[in-house]
């Protein structure tokens, strides 16, 4: 089989771990990027890369805001998408994006890579209070902090957590936030009865993300960067292949080669339902008030 050739748009500080994976793994090939700001990559305008180059897959690492064109377009040309996370600022873009993929059958992964712990099926599903916190220094763009271009704490990083304690939890139903500089607080209530809490700052120094995960059977702790390792409650697990930053996009790459839609680590409708969350915490702390969810 022929090596899959990839582009990359959108060549910032996550396009170039994306494209260092790549650059280690077999069976695919990184042909080129693209990049609005001039001498940064091979193309200034995504669309000159799609029209000329002959691609398989791209992976999109633009700002949310304009996720939707660049994943619509990848789509309507056939191409396996690999997305950054959040999958877009507003969930209408979100919608789009996947009647696209859908429309043409394309594999489609998100890049929430918790997803790809190796010992994520070891973790216990019936926990009754779920605590994540999510504390370091944060690569600084130009966008960041810009909340309407889906650049806010919550949807940036935060997101990672509500992500992950959805995929234990289940189904949220209710949320509440609060905000103060670069720093949010925010409540879950999950369908099942059982309490989530995410809690994300900005702080000088290296990585310090970690989930505490309480039920009958006691507390599991997983610690998440930099270390990745699931204690107590009778578990002792840790993560022993690449980062999961890498396997994440490595499961993409598999994923886009057999055209199995199911074997990316995080499906674009978990995508979706997180981002709906995200921004259900965000309109909390804008509003003071709890939100539901449908």
């Amino acid at each position: 089989m022929a090596d899959l050739r990839a582009g990359i748009v959108g060549a910032g500080w996550i396009a170039g771990t994306h494209a260092a994976t790549l650059a280690d793994l077999g069976g695919v090939e990184l042909v080129a990027r693209a990049d609005v700001v001039p001498g940064r990559a091979e193309y200034d305008d995504w669309r000159e890369m799609l029209a000329r180059e002959r691609l398989d897959a791209l992976i999109v690492c633009t700002p949310p805001d304009a996720h939707r064109e660049v994943a619509v377009a990848a789509a309507e040309a056939g191409l396996a998408i690999y997305l950054e996370k959040p999958v877009a600022h507003v969930l209408d873009d979100a919608r789009a994006i996947a009647a696209a993929v859908d429309a043409a059958d394309v594999v489609c992964g998100v890049g929430y890579q918790y997803r790809a712990i190796e010992f994520l099926d070891d973790l216990p599903r019936d926990a009754t209070l779920l605590l994540g916190t999510g504390v370091s220094d944060t690569q600084q763009r130009s966008w960041l902090g810009d909340r309407a271009r889906g650049g806010s704490m919550i949807l940036e990083r935060a997101s990672h957590l509500i992500d992950l304690e959805r995929m234990l939890g289940g189904d949220v139903d209710a949320v509440s936030a609060v905000e103060s500089g670069d720093a949010v607080s925010i409540a879950l209530r999950f369908a099942s009865g059982a309490l989530g809490t995410v809690a994300v700052g900005r702080a000088a120094g290296g990585p310090g993300w970690r989930l505490e995960l309480a039920g009958d059977d006691g507390t599991v702790t997983v610690e998440l960067d930099p270390a990745f390792r699931a204690h107590g409650g009778g578990l002792d697990v840790e993560h022993t292949g690449p980062p999961p930053v890498r396997l994440s996009l490595a499961c993409f790459v598999d994923a886009a080669a057999r055209h199995d839609s199911g074997a990316v680590c995080c499906s674009l409708g978990e995508g979706v339902a997180t981002l709906a969350v995200a921004l259900a915490a965000q309109e909390a702390a804008e509003r003071g008030a709890t939100v539901r969810l449908d």
